[in-house]
């Protein structure tokens, strides 16, 4: 079962007015910078309405994915959401219709105009010939939200954005009209340390409050933090302790700062600091397959900051923006100034592959970082 605190997503009743009547339709909205727990969301609505499992029309079993439909907002019409919604399940009762990123193409979200991903071009600037229309374009909107109001009781449609939307949006205040809203944001402060503590527990393993803080502030979202206390239970065991003296030893934590000092050498281009620092970690005990983890985040924390100076995001509001905790992104802006997106999106890319070399057998890791943070200095 999949635990979502309180404290890690608020609806914001104020803003959506929702008539009782309307709750007895399937419309469902996820909506939230943290795209960790609007996934985990998803997730749970996905299992709850299209089991894989059993729960099938007359006992079907495994019929899940054959009533799950994802369709891509930013380029879908609404004829096209129409026939989807209206089409009966296949041996089951209900249909479940997965929309993602169809709200950003009517404006004021946050995730497109303001606040995107690292790789993703803002929505507003999305265009397919006759259908990539939106902002522009009331009539379009009205459709939409008019195919809101008609769902069939046989369908569950669910509409995705990984990011904030603006409460003025107009198909969002449609989808409250019609059914609910749920918007996740990312826990901060004590909150992010009771989602360590809980999370840990689902898991059968227990977390000092020191090791709660150290996580808390050293890691950057929810997807990394729950990453690596499944490694960190699998190392303990269930029923055990994670403490200081297991952060030590096996977190990404520990390795961090030396990893943050090396990529800002590279940032300076000093690449004798940068290689110093690389073979300070491995003789130190860490072994090349575990800078490799630590590396990656870094560089993509680092796109993800490139993309908003190249945006003009305030630095006051990028760590919201980003979803990334304010030290974090104090201690990248800097580095990432150092760095055009082109070459930091070309590091990642031979990180990837240098990855999947290490793993296939087909590269020696030490070997291949030293390279690769050559290649990074220049």
């Amino acid at each position: 079962m999949i635990f979502i605190p309180h404290s890690a997503f608020r609806i914001p009743h104020s803003a959506f007015r929702i008539p009782h009547s309307a709750l007895t339709k399937m419309l469902i909205t996820l909506i939230g910078p943290d795209r960790f727990l609007v996934g985990q969301a998803l997730h749970s609505y996905i299992a709850k309405h299209a089991p894989e499992q059993g729960g099938g029309f007359g006992g079907a079993e495994g019929m899940g994915s054959l009533n799950l439909t994802r369709l891509d907002g930013a380029r879908l019409a609404p004829d096209e959401l129409a026939r989807t919604a209206q089409s009966l399940g296949f041996f089951a009762e209900t249909r479940v219709v997965v929309v993602e990123g169809l709200l950003s193409r009517f404006g004021g979200a946050k995730s497109s105009d303001e606040e995107g991903g690292a790789n993703e071009a803002p929505a507003k600037k999305v265009e397919t010939p006759g259908r990539g229309r939106g902002r522009s374009d009331p009539g379009l909107a009205e459709s939409f939200a008019q195919l809101f109001g008609a769902i069939p009781d046989s369908t569950v449609l669910i509409l995705v954005e990984r990011g904030g939307v603006a409460k003025n949006n107009a198909l969002l205040k449609a989808a409250a009209r019609y059914g609910k809203v749920e918007e996740y944001l990312p826990p901060k402060g004590m909150a992010l340390e009771r989602w360590i503590k809980e999370r840990a527990a689902s898991m059968g393993v227990r977390v000092t409050p020191g090791a709660q803080a150290a996580l808390a502030a050293g890691l950057p979202d929810l997807q990394t933090l729950a990453g690596e206390l499944d490694k960190l239970s699998l190392y303990v065991g269930e029923g055990e302790t994670i403490d200081e003296k297991v952060l030590r030893e096996m977190s990404f934590v520990a390795r961090q700062d030396d990893v943050f000092e090396m990529t800002s050498a590279a940032a300076r281009r000093d690449t004798k600091g940068a290689l110093q620092r690389l073979h300070y970690l491995v003789e130190g005990g860490t072994a090349p397959e575990g800078i490799l983890p630590v590396l990656a985040w870094q560089v993509r924390t680092l796109i993800q900051v490139r993309d908003m100076l190249d945006r003009r995001v305030p630095e006051g509001r990028m760590a919201e923006t980003a979803g990334l905790s304010d030290f974090i992104v104090r201690k990248s802006v800097g580095q990432a100034r150092q760095f055009t997106m082109s070459k930091l999106l070309d590091i990642h890319h031979k990180l990837l592959e240098l990855d999947h070399a290490v793993k296939t057998g087909r590269a020696e890791a030490e070997m291949t970082l030293d390279s690769l943070v050559v290649e990074m200095c220049r």
